[in-house]
């Protein structure tokens, strides 16, 4: 029996409480949801302001960083991040919505109850403390064979516009895309490199009609209008030295050599600003040694 157990509550179809929004399901409503958390978050989700965020179980870096992003500016915007709580970018997208201060829903496929995966312990802790998280699995219950795509319904017929990250061929994420589409909700997708193979999904997505999301503000313009605009972050300013290698790694430059032949400085000097770059947020490393730009952006001057 798992730990939060006693805290199960469950919701019936037509009761109050049930998400309107999962009534276009048609003939697939789910007759009974179980929950944890705040309830009264999930009776008053206004399909409006609600955007889900779901993506590859294996993401690139770069795909984790936009997925933390836009779940950070978006909560921070008044929207409720809807997500799977899977590893990668729906966990990243998750850990957003809470570094916003805003609110975020997990949809399980496992019971509401079961911590699933059992390494997003801490994780599911941090969601049940403002948010809720959500399953028609009975408590108790572990993940069946064909229990994720059935769940990726729900995520798509609560969200306005469900927003792919990054996403191999064949993918579950795909599988949501294509549910919100048969409910006549929107569908965005972020951008990757064409050599990616986890941008694969995201790229044929925007072939076929699909939104490019470029960042959080697109998806204000989609569900809120032109002119509502996103929470940027700021980082301290920056010398023009610092600023130099920033734009370096910007355009191309992942490495201390290649950083250094961009822009003239040397080795020494280019290590030691891409150590303070980090520190202060503008750049992240990889295992291998490789640099990549954050979404952090430097004071107007």
């Amino acid at each position: 029996m798992s730990d939060e157990r006693a805290r199960t509550w469950a919701l019936r179809r037509g009761e109050p409480g049930y998400p309107p929004a999962l009534l276009d399901l048609g003939t697939d409503v789910p007759g009974r949801l179980f929950g944890c958390g705040n309830r009264t978050l999930v009776g008053g989700l206004e399909l409006g302001h609600t955007v889900t965020i779901v993506g590859s179980r294996r993401p690139s870096s770069y795909g984790l960083r936009v997925a933390e992003d836009l779940g950070r500016l978006l909560a921070a915007a008044g929207l409720v991040v809807v997500s799977g709580m899977a590893r990668g970018i729906d966990a990243a997208a998750h850990r957003g919505a809470l570094a916003g201060a805003g609110v975020t829903l997990a949809v399980l496929g496992s019971g509401a109850d079961v911590v699933y995966p059992a390494s997003e312990r801490r994780l599911y802790r941090d969601i049940l403390s403002s948010g809720a998280v959500i399953s028609e699995a009975p408590p108790g219950q572990r993940p069946e064979p064909g229990a994720f795509p059935k769940r990726n319904r729900i995520m798509a017929a609560l969200g306005a516009i469900t927003v792919v990250v990054e996403a191999a061929q064949p993918s579950g994420s795909l599988i949501t895309a294509r549910q919100a589409l048969k409910l006549q909700r929107e569908v965005g997708a972020v951008p990757g490199p064409v050599t990616s193979r986890v941008s694969e999904g995201t790229n044929d997505l925007i072939a076929d009609g699909a939104a490019p999301i470029r960042g959080a503000q697109d998806v204000l313009d989609r569900l809120l209008g032109v002119g509502i605009e996103a929470i940027r972050r700021c980082g301290p300013p920056l010398e023009p030295e610092l600023a130099g290698v920033a734009e370096a790694i910007e355009l191309g430059s992942r490495t201390c050599d290649a950083v250094a032949a961009a822009s003239g400085m040397v080795a020494d000097g280019v290590a030691v600003a891409l150590a303070r770059l980090e520190l202060l947020g503008y750049v992240q490393s990889d295992p291998a040694g490789c640099y990549s730009r954050t979404t952090l952006i430097p004071p107007e001057s």
